[in-house]
């Protein structure tokens, strides 16, 4: 039937990655103190003590502080040595004589220290590859292809943030050795309230002076329905004594080899080779690639760090569908090339190709408190804290239908996404009476939204003239993105619905602090990736 013009190939192997220890020990931002920069945590506190400038001269260009002594650099240091000209004495310390910063002083709102480290439990990271075509060929300058090609990932890195506050609740007190500081109710916000208000009495809750209309001149902490009163760690609220490990910023990662991804393509390629001088090749994917982690980077793509499954979707690259299509086109030869009607009149050509691809997928993410503040309070620079959407919204409803290119029209509708917010006594009596500010994790949701199509056709003009035997000449008139079509970014996707990051709301109502993310801008697009319209020329002399 295909007379011998069929080929099935099919591959399958393993690749082993290098657990690349130095680059993974890299806190991300966090609100702990990470002085030794953000590839220096060998650097840095416990590990070694601090260590400044010896003389710190006027800063480089008015306001980049160096070390430098240089005499002949005006302003003092420079680029080129912002450090001086002589080596500084090494950093010292050990950090088994560094005393991290106890309950008590955490208590008074100290910093803590940041940390990350690369799990030593880790097994290598691998893939699994395999891959299956067809090709047939009909005729001899024609070929269809059709194809899979699949990944799957194991033990891939992501960065945990191992330190995530725990939950505290009147049944599962939290530090239960150490009476003084012991904490039987869980918060990331500390909430104002009349002096000596305790929501879960009744009692002295009502003031013209400490009130949700802005008024704060007469607030205090707020009492806990065990009399005692809400305390401000550095991270906010209780966070920082709900640790597991007390001393270190919640927002501490280890790199740990947990991570799964797949990857499934189903692939169909046309090829027309060059025969009658005209080239036409059309190709298509189909294809789905999910993960938890997209990327190395030093934030966790996903949710809730304690549960890494809630975070599998799709990947951050994932494009669903993309067509290809090139084309050559050589016109016909009339004249001896070498000749002078040849040389004018022979050796035009034209070349170009159409892509049409879908968008990017994307979530919206809050890290103003809006989501997971029993964990981060404001302060979460470590995660992706994914505003959920309401219980009668599907990810399609949520959309509009609109680009989000035009002002006061988004792209996706406010309506359909909801504050995750925790009752008082939610969680075994975890959310003390009185705080109805405090909001934790979504499951799921990851990436449920794409951005617009993309498509680009670019096209190219040539000349080839052969001046000699042994000389030619080769024009090209280069247009790229021929019809100057925008492809847009994703919208707007970083919302703050906690809009000023507070970390005190005021007893009484959620509008004290939050407001719509439309206020963010929610839906708009406001970059486009790719480039206009550009037109180049060239002449290549070969001989």
């Amino acid at each position: 039937m295909f007379n011998n013009k069929m080929v099935v190939r099919a591959g399958w192997g393993m690749y082993y990655d290098r657990g690349e220890l130095f680059t993974y020990l890299s806190p991300g931002f966090a609100a702990g103190v990470i002085a030794g920069g953000p590839f220096g945590v060998n650097q840095a506190p416990p590990f070694v003590n601090s260590q400044v400038c010896g003389t710190l001269q006027s800063p480089f260009q008015g306001f980049i502080p160096t070390c430098s002594t240089d005499p002949t650099v005006m302003n003092g240091g420079s680029f080129s040595h912002p450090w001086g000209t002589t080596l500084q004495a090494p950093p010292t310390g050990n950090p088994a004589n560094i005393a991290l910063p106890n309950a008590a002083a955490i208590s008074n709102g100290q910093q803590l220290f940041s940390f990350a480290d690369y799990n030593r439990a880790n097994k290598l990271p691998y893939t699994m590859n395999q891959t299956l075509d067809i090709q047939w060929q009909p005729r001899k300058d024609l070929a269809i292809t059709i194809g899979y090609v699949g990944n799957l990932g194991r033990h891939e890195v992501i960065p945990v943030p191992f330190n995530q506050a725990q939950i505290a609740s009147p049944s599962h007190p939290l530090l239960p050795n150490s009476p003084n500081f012991i904490q039987k109710y869980s918060y990331g916000y500390t909430v104002l309230a009349p002096s000596g208000c305790n929501p879960a009495t009744g009692q002295n809750c009502s003031s013209s002076t400490c009130n949700g209309s802005g008024v704060t001149s007469g607030c205090g902490f707020m009492n806990l329905p065990n009399g005692s009163t809400m305390m401000a760690t550095y991270e906010g609220g209780n966070i920082d004594l709900r640790v597991p490990y007390i001393g270190y910023s919640s927002e501490s990662e280890s790199y740990t080899a947990a991570g799964i991804s797949a990857y499934n393509a189903l692939q169909a390629h046309v090829e027309k080779r060059l025969s009658h001088g005209l080239q036409v090749g059309l190709s298509y994917t189909f294809s789905h690639a999910t993960d938890e982690q997209s990327a190395m980077g030093l934030f966790y793509n996903g949710n809730n760090a304690t549960n890494l499954r809630s975070g599998y979707g799709l990947s951050d690259f994932d494009r669903k569908h993309v067509l290809n299509f090139t084309y050559l086109y050589q016109l016909p030869k009339f004249y001896e090339l070498t000749s002078m009607r040849g040389r004018f009149a022979d050796g035009w050509a034209i070349a170009g190709l159409a892509i049409i691809q879908s968008g990017q997928p994307y979530s919206i993410v809050d890290y103003s408190g809006a989501v997971g503040s029993l964990y981060y309070g404001t302060s979460d620079g470590i995660t992706n804290p994914i505003v959920p959407l309401t219980s009668n919204c599907s990810a399609s409803k949520a959309v509009t239908g609109a680009s989000g290119t035009v002002p006061n029209v988004p792209a996706l509708d406010a309506n359909c996404f909801a504050l995750p917010v925790l009752n008082p006594g939610d969680l075994n009596g975890a959310i003390p009476a009185g705080d109805i500010f405090e909001t934790t994790f979504t499951a799921g949701q990851r990436n449920i939204f794409r951005q617009p199509w993309q498509r680009r056709t670019d096209l190219s003009l040539i000349k080839a003239t052969q001046v000699t035997e042994r000389v030619s000449l080769k024009f090209t008139f280069d247009v790229f993105n021929v019809t100057n079509t925008p492809s847009f970014d994703i919208p707007i996707d970083n919302v703050s619905q906690n809009i000023n990051f507070n970390d005190f709301p005021v007893y009484g109502a959620l509008s004290n602090i939050y407001v719509s993310p439309t206020i963010s801008g929610l839906g708009i697009v406001n970059k486009t990736i790719g480039s206009p319209r550009q037109i180049q020329m060239s002449l290549r002399l070969s001989f």
